[in-house]
């Protein structure tokens, strides 16, 4: 008997942003920016309340530093998300995915790509989305809000189906492992 598992997703604006500040925040330069936005609020107060004369313009160099990190590069982030789901041809019409134990089907219209199990490189689960890793820069993104009431049942094939290829798993996917 096979199981098949059939839905369809419509990309999201809340998990596509999700998707993009988790993917940015977790690389090497997402925390070298977070790091650099800490140093210039850590040095701003320094110079605001530590020092007998405040050097204003190396305050504002601090302010700038801070706010770019914290304030621009998310807002950049957002803006790129709300660009790729108006512009991009695959965010237009509803993904279908059948999960069957030996692969992951996708289609979308006349295209159809069957990927196997063993592809999947990690599996990542936020508050709003998974993303379905087949390597370091491409995934499958799918809103959380669009897997409705088949939510648990969807994720724990995908776990299952995977876990003889040890993806990694954020953490919050390891209870859907039997």
């Amino acid at each position: 008997m096979v199981q098949e598992k059939r839905f369809q997703v419509n990309m999201t604006r809340e998990a596509l942003t999700n998707f993009m500040v988790t993917s940015y925040y977790s690389r090497l330069g997402g925390i070298f920016s977070l790091l650099l936005g800490a140093g210039g609020v850590v040095m701003a107060i320094r110079e605001v309340f530590f020092r007998d004369h405040i050097d204003v313009p190396s305050l504002a160099a601090y302010v700038i530093i801070a706010m770019l990190c914290f304030v621009v590069n998310p807002m950049t982030l957002m803006s790129r998300s709300k660009k790729q789901l108006e512009t991009s041809p695959s965010y237009q019409q509803p993904i279908e995915y059948t999960l069957l134990p030996e692969m992951m089907i996708v289609s979308q219209g006349e295209e159809h790509l069957e990927i196997g199990w063993e592809l999947i490189y990690k599996i990542r689960m936020t508050g709003k989305m998974v993303a379905i890793h087949t390597s370091k820069v491409n995934a499958f993104v799918w809103p959380l809000s669009e897997l409705g009431d088949d939510k648990a049942s969807i994720l724990s094939r995908v776990v299952q189906y995977t876990q003889e290829f040890t993806p990694i798993l954020s953490g919050n996917l390891k209870k859907y492992r039997k």
